[in-house]
């Protein structure tokens, strides 16, 4: 390149203008690849020169570019910004559609850029120091510790952190920052079960507008921010974070924990009859009297479950102290705990069964969860529920240290999901009671005609919304029939849905009414770990779905396919269309489970749960449900069935390789049909 400091002229002007930019891509998400920065610097050079101004330097990191531009006197630096953050952005996205796995709702770079006016002496390298700290710290935000925040002082942080948002969202701020360090939530107490639950949370946000939550990192870019949440030993626990309603939510860099755990652990020292001594963990409570809830056993040597749901939340026997509590001695009378474990064996249980969300994120257009640690919680650590466009980036929930589990329920659930979903790097272990990733949406149910265009339904859920399509579904749970609504009022726990077209005349008070705004339009899991988990790695009950390269891996089943419909228990939709599973490894997923369900020994179980009296039973008639399901160049390892199928048809499955495995598919043929496989390979076969 020539000398950036050598004058050049025009008539009535001798200048040297250089403009230094650095543009973000939104989220700070690590996107780009060699072949996508060449690209770049491709279309940031013929916007250079389309202005008459010539690109110097460009550097294109994953998650940012530096340009160093020659400009001419009368050209607008904010109208050459904008040309090139617009162009770069359309046609990368066209030449690489994989970017919308990011970034669906169209625009690749953030709004705010950083632009420096800089001598010929100005490099790259020199900008790489000193422009993207600038740039950072150029967002319109606050800092919790000025409004009383302080990590590590042993105070509440609660009411100092509300008052930090309540101030960034009345002032029109986008960036709410917390330091490293601890932050602690305690004052609000728990409730017994049976008791008055208490659902004020520490920290509530409604009508939120692009608004982040972000912590700091460290070297390593793990968060270094820590919530750290009092528990006061009760089974029922408060929200730390409520967030309902709003377009456009972030959470970043912040790791959460409770003192003391909300589960305790012990190696077994004795078995006697049916009393079990163990020796509590280091770091776990002692809490005499305490209920087991959830209780199971686990290998301390192989870091992996042995039997979980023990227990559930009835006829729980208690924990007692035994000897000196110094000791970390303590004794429970159970027998089938007592016939199932043997000295060595680690032993779990929980503080309680369900008792709400950590995290609540509610009705918002466009979330986002990005390197988040949850590593240890209470209830289903973080639920969704009816969000539009979600990604969770590099969020793990997961035992660290000796700690055996993380919470008592699903890791991840998903409810009402629309738009695109994606799940790329996380990690989910230690979830000992129930699935780690449970995505669903729900079936109506309680259906009769009010007029020739309208039905009434049974619901709690607030008015579902003009415009959006409803399937009904007839006796066999086939979709036979699709309407637009065109209004919706509420009644009492109960609405009324018109619609653009007749209800046919078969519908009655068991028919499933289907709202296909509470599904996902795709979901993308990407390598991810679900392992060691008190029933599925993944519960799927969601269409257009691809998963890959990930681990599943200690669970009772890796993934379950289909939707389920006990009446009087769970109505939750919906029957899978269009799966695609590859470059996957299924290993070791056959955890004993004894209540609420029964030992499977399978990677993937595709099943349709529609009976009406039989909780957690597959159909023995219902036919063809979960269609378009394609599995291929996979690992299963230690699998005693690779698949077992029912209520499914039109499945494919090639290319897999197993290794110590029993049977690669088990057909149930009553009602199943067109199911192709290819030959299988591999070694050590289990016959």
């Amino acid at each position: 390149m020539s000398n950036t400091q050598d004058l050049r002229t025009k008539r009535h002007v001798v200048f040297s203008l250089h403009l230094h930019l650095v543009f973000v891509t939104k989220y700070r998400t690590n996107v780009f690849t060699e072949l996508m920065s060449e690209r770049l610097k491709y279309h940031f050079e013929k916007v250079c020169n389309d202005f008459g101004c010539r690109l110097v330097e460009a550097n294109t990191q994953k998650d940012h570019a530096h340009l160093l531009v020659e400009s001419l006197p009368h050209t607008s630096p904010s109208k050459l910004v904008n040309s090139l953050k617009g162009v770069s952005s359309r046609l990368l996205r066209k030449k690489f559609p994989e970017l919308e796995r990011y970034y669906w709702k169209g625009g690749l770079w953030s709004p705010s850029y950083f632009i420096a006016s800089c001598g010929g002496a100005y490099t790259i390298c020199v900008a790489w120091a000193l422009l993207i700290p600038a740039c950072d710290a150029g967002r319109d935000g606050v800092n919790v510790a000025d409004f009383g925040a302080i990590p590590g002082d042993g105070k509440d942080d609660s009411k100092p952190v509300q008052a930090a948002i309540d101030h960034a969202v009345a002032n029109g701020l986008n960036l709410v920052i917390f330091k490293a360090g601890t932050y602690e939530f305690k004052g609000l107490p728990g409730w017994s079960k049976g008791g008055r639950r208490n659902r004020t949370p520490y920290v509530s946000l409604e009508e939120v507008s692009d608004l982040e939550l972000a912590g700091a990192v460290d070297e390593e870019g793990n968060p270094a921010t820590l919530w750290l949440k009092d528990n006061d030993l009760k089974e029922g626990q408060p929200t730390i974070l409520s967030v309902q309603d709003g377009a456009g939510f972030t959470l970043r860099n912040i790791a959460v924990d409770m003192a003391p755990y909300y589960y305790s652990a012990g190696k077994v020292l004795s078995v006697e009859g049916n009393e079990v001594t163990i020796e509590v963990l280091p770091g776990h409570p002692v809490v005499d009297g305490q209920k087991a809830y959830i209780m199971g056993l686990y290998d301390l040597e192989a870091r992996k479950a042995k039997v979980v749901r023990l227990t559930w939340d009835f006829d729980l026997p208690s924990w007692k102290v035994a000897g000196d509590a110094a000791g970390r001695r303590m004794a429970i009378s159970h027998e089938p705990l007592a016939q199932s474990c043997q000295v060595g064996d680690g032993v779990f249980w929980f503080q309680g069964n369900y008792t709400g969300a950590l995290i609540g994120l509610s009705g918002i257009d466009g979330l986002l969860l990005e390197n988040v640690k949850i590593m240890n919680g209470h209830g289903f650590p973080i639920t969704n529920s009816r969000c539009r466009d979600i990604t969770y980036r590099n969020v793990s929930i997961k035992p660290e240290g000796n700690r055996i589990a993380t919470v008592c329920r699903d890791g991840f659930k998903l409810y009402g999901a629309s738009g695109k979903v994606l799940m790329d790097g996380v990690h989910i272990e230690g979830c000992l009671g129930d699935d780690g990733q449970n995505i669903h949406g729900t079936w109506l149910a309680g259906a009769e005609k009010v007029s020739g265009k309208e039905l009434k339904v049974n619901s709690r859920r607030g008015c579902l919304t003009v415009g959006a399509e409803v399937v009904l579904l007839d006796d066999v749970f086939h979709p036979s029939w699709r309407s637009t609504i065109v209004n919706c009022t509420e009644a009492e726990e109960s609405m009324v849905i018109a619609f653009a077209d007749p209800v046919p005349d078969w519908v009655h008070d068991m028919t499933p009414v289907e709202p296909q705004e509470w599904l996902p339009d795709s979901l993308h899991v990407n390598n991810c770990v679900y392992r060691t988990t008190g029933r599925f790695g993944i519960l799927l009950k969601a269409s257009n779905t691809l998963i890959e390269n990930s681990l599943l891996e200690n669970n009772v089943a890796g993934i379950h396919i289909g939707g389920e419909w006990s009446w009087g228990y769970w109505l939750e939709s919906t029957h899978s269309q269009h799966v695609e599973i590859r470059n996957c490894t299924f290993r070791d997923n056959h955890l004993d489970i004894r209540y609420g369900g029964q030992p499977m020994d399978m990677a993937i179980s595709i099943a349709s749960w529609t009976n009406p009296d039989m909780l957690g039973r597959p159909s023995v008639t219902h036919y063809g449900l979960m269609r378009d399901i394609r599995i291929h160049d996979n690992l299963f390892e230690d699998e005693a069935v690779c698949v077992s199928l029912h209520n499914c048809a039109d499945v494919w499955f090639w290319n897999n390789r197993m290794v110590n495995c029993g049977q690669d598919l088990v057909i149930h043929a009553e009602t199943t049909g067109n199911i192709n496989r290819t030959a299988w390979t591999g070694e050590g076969h289990k016959q």
